[in-house]
């Protein structure tokens, strides 16, 4: 074992490289322990379980995966967009077996999978929001086709749910998802 203080950042780490490495089912308290180099109790201090540690892992994996770029600029910026996020997921899927899946399905059970929900919940909200951000200030965009009964974020919500259903189902391409956005908003 180590001496040194380890960081909540440092194990998050350990837990993807073995998420990479292994999948969902080496993430455990004392596997994780050994890949940092600590005892089982050090990770009790940042995360008291092991649904914690999956949940804490989850989320880092989405904030590695996330950052809308600020380099995609120019015509059709919600379009570049979506693509970018059809293409970062599915890259994360890729990276980390089955994340996509496990989100779809539920990652845990008993209490902690509220836990896992409401994170999940907001993660996705922080993506929601970065594309309403985009639509608004795409400045192509025709804004005459809101009104009360489709809004902005109503309609960044269709199309969040319509590109995760396409990622499901495995679908390589978003180039349909793309074209019907680009007939109802440019």
């Amino acid at each position: 074992m180590r001496n040194a203080v380890i960081s909540r950042d440092e194990i998050l780490e350990a837990s993807r490289l073995m998420l990479q490495e292994k999948g969902w089912s080496a993430i455990h308290m004392r596997s994780v322990a050994v890949r940092c180099g600590v005892s089982v109790g050090s990770l009790y201090n940042y995360f008291p379980s092991k649904t914690e540690l999956v949940a804490a892992t989850v989320e880092s994996v989405w904030q590695e995966l996330f950052h809308v770029p600020e380099d995609l600029t120019g015509e059709e910026r919600f379009c570049k967009v979506i693509q970018w996020l059809h293409d970062s997921i599915q890259e994360g899927n890729r990276r980390y077996q089955g994340f996509l899946t496990l989100h779809a399905m539920g990652f845990t059970t008993g209490e902690g999978k509220v836990e896992g929900r409401r994170m999940m919940e907001r993660i996705q909200g922080q993506l929601r929001d970065a594309l309403c951000q985009v639509l608004r200030e795409d400045g192509q965009v025709n804004q005459s086709v809101f009104d009360s009964r489709l809004t902005p974020e109503g309609f960044v919500e269709l199309v969040f749910s319509m590109l995760i259903t396409a990622l499901l189902r495995g679908e390589e391409d978003c180039e349909p998802l793309l074209a019907v956005v680009r007939r109802v908003l440019y």
